[in-house]
């Protein structure tokens, strides 16, 4: 009989509230944790009255706005956001289109691009950047723009010379929880605008938070205190906006499968309703263009039911795709296209170019990674060469630092010990780059502290930047345990397990709870547990489109996914679960997440494995 169960099965037990009990108590979420971090109270940001007046003043006089947003998902959900609601408020407002290969920071090219197409702007509003853009405001201010600053990176000695600048990261800024994302930024400006000017588009502005969540999770900002809160209200408001595919495609069960195709976004609850009232045009196309990306991700098979749509389909779907053009020196312009573009015909073509490229990076991942791990790389394992184009830099310094364990740069190679070297810099959340390399003569960064830029002034000192990772990680593992097992939990018939696979109801109980605690994200992160599987009666299929993904079903029923490994380890594990029928052996380890997973009214729990730990001889 299966031990798999559905949501009405069995009443709790003592028992049953145990691995949740044990988890909040290794994870260190006593009630009072749980109760603070919820927690959506917060200072007013430094200036932001004042740059609510500037606005005002734009507003009231008829001055022109071009916003000059950054090119990342935070810097296109800021600009989107900031172009939206400033249009649906009343604003003269435009958007300008940033060119990534000019850096984050907003340069003189920038302004003069502005200047030449829209000549009688007078304000320039920036997000997600402009902080440290001292050139760039410079040549807005030599043509009389007034400058207005909304960032959130850390501001640099001697600070940000525009008129007005809202960031929490300012030099002298007293806001508690700096860890909010650009977009969030702009939008606590434009919400402010409208509580005081125009508190009847309290509603409409509301639903900006849409982008800001966005931004926030993309960003990798901490999934705590009022970005817990908007996280939740971003995957709300996009479920408004997504419709079922119909069903109208017959099938050999004599019944019809979905179409994606024939999705309408008109259809959905939230476009609806914004279509009952009048809406500045640039407002609808914002909402209507992220109903068409999901439409665009259903057509691919990445949505498929509303369960879908969440803060995983945010940080691990929508985010790398809309990175991707400059990951491979793709047009920038689908980015935006998608959610300002006047036709839905053309948003959901832009929203499929936003996706091609996506794939496209995945493969140039994959080839740069072999050139990393295999190829000459003499101050491997912190420093690596790279020919890859510039903006896959970051990707690769991620992958290389989840393997070593430990910060690593991944920068251009250099011809001469004269060179200037650049490139990007990633960390585990207990080691600070920007403060490591402050110190050093020649080497800086800029961006976050575990995500940044990283300059090297003469590549004769990358030697010194090995130096200060090696030591400074030294110093950092002092105040990092890493005693024990992989996981919160460790489930299965081993010895140090906490409890066995034989009855999964536990496990549907934890599962149940757990997800009551979400959204997770950064500093927050979802719980992990180390499987022990006995291979004995292990049942291995590969799954898929291409046979590519692994299924695992142990004896008592549990499913076990394993993407995009079918190649790599079927025939390792379907040997192994063969000499287990001849011989004692002991346990396969794998560390995995829990999900529950309905089908056709039934909710079971399953595993999603992250990686192998061990094989038993």
């Amino acid at each position: 009989m299966s031990m798999l169960h559905t949501v009405d099965d069995h009443s709790l037990t003592d028992e049953d509230t145990d691995l949740f009990e044990l988890l909040c108590q290794r994870r260190g979420w006593s009630d009072q944790y749980l109760k603070e971090i919820e927690s959506t109270e917060h200072d007013e940001l430094l200036d932001l009255a004042e740059m609510v007046e500037a606005l005002h003043d734009a507003r009231t006089t008829g001055k022109k706005i071009t916003i000059a947003p950054d090119f990342d998902m935070d810097g296109i959900s800021s600009g989107v956001l900031g172009y939206a609601g400033l249009s649906e408020l009343g604003f003269d407002v435009e958007l300008h289109l940033p060119d990534y290969r000019r850096g984050h920071d907003l340069a003189p090219e920038d302004i003069a691009e502005i200047h030449a197409k829209w000549p009688d702007t007078r304000v320039l509003l920036t997000c997600d950047g402009g902080v440290n853009s001292h050139r760039g405001i410079a040549a807005a201010r030599a043509l009389g723009w007034m400058t207005l600053v909304t960032d959130h990176h850390e501001e640099l000695a001697p600070g940000s010379t525009a008129d007005i600048t809202v960031d929490p990261c300012r030099i002298d800024e007293t806001y508690a929880r700096t860890g909010i994302c650009g977009a969030h930024v702009l939008h606590q400006v434009i919400g402010a605008y409208a509580r005081v000017h125009r508190p009847e588009k309290l509603w409409e502005i509301h639903l900006l938070r849409l982008f800001a969540g966005l931004g926030t999770v993309s960003d990798v900002m901490p999934v705590l205190y009022e970005n817990r809160q908007l996280v939740r209200d971003a995957i709300s408001i996009a479920r408004l906006l997504r419709v079922a595919a119909p069903k109208t495609i017959p099938n050999s069960w004599g019944g019809f499968d979905a179409d994606p195709d024939a999705i309408d976004v008109e259809q959905s609850i939230l476009m609806q309703l914004l279509r009952t009232e009048p809406h500045h045009p640039v407002f609808l196309r914002a909402f209507e263009g992220f109903a068409i990306v999901l439409k665009a991700f259903a057509q691919i098979g990445k949505i498929r039911d509303v369960d879908d749509l969440d803060e995983g389909f945010f940080g691990f779907y929508l985010a790398p795709a809309m990175n991707s053009p400059r990951r491979t020196g793709a047009s920038l312009e689908p980015c935006f296209a998608v959610f300002t573009a006047a036709g839905a015909d053309v948003k959901l073509k832009a929203a499929h170019q936003v996706i091609e490229s996506n794939e496209l990076r995945k493969q140039l991942v994959i080839e740069h990674m072999e050139e990393l791990t295999t190829g000459d790389q003499p101050l491997a394992p912190w420093v690596y060469f790279s020919d890859a184009y510039p903006g896959m830099y970051g990707l690769l310094a991620n992958r290389m630092m989840e393997l070593n364990g430990h910060p690593v740069v991944v920068v251009n190679r250099p011809a001469g010990p004269g060179d200037f070297v650049s490139g990007s810099g990633r960390a585990p959340g207990w080691f600070d780059i920007i403060t490591s390399l402050e110190p050093q003569a020649g080497l800086s960064a800029i961006g976050h502290q575990q995500a940044c830029g990283v300059r090297v002034a003469k590549a004769e000192k990358l030697g010194d930047l090995v130096a200060v990772l090696q030591e400074a990680t030294q110093v950092a593992l002092l105040a990092v345990s890493t005693d024990g097992s992989n996981g919160d939990l460790v489930l299965g018939p081993d010895a140090d397990c906490d409890a066995g696979l034989e009855d999964l109801q536990p496990l549907f109980e934890l599962v149940r709870r757990t997800e009551g605690l979400k959204p997770f994200g950064h500093g927050f992160t979802a719980p992990v547990v180390e499987i022990a599987i006995e291979p004995l009666g292990l049942r291995v299929d590969r799954i898929g489109s291409e046979s590519q993904h692994l299924r695992l079903v142990t004896r008592s029923g549990l499913s076990c996914l394993w993407w995009n490994v079918a190649e790599e380890k079927f025939d390792m594990l379907r040997g192994f679960v063969q000499r287990a029928s001849r011989t004692e052996l002991g346990t396969l380890r794998f560390t995995a997440t829990l999900q529950l997973n309905t089908f056709r009214g039934d909710t079971r729990v399953q595993a999603v494995i992250n990686e192998q730990i061990t094989t038993a001889a």
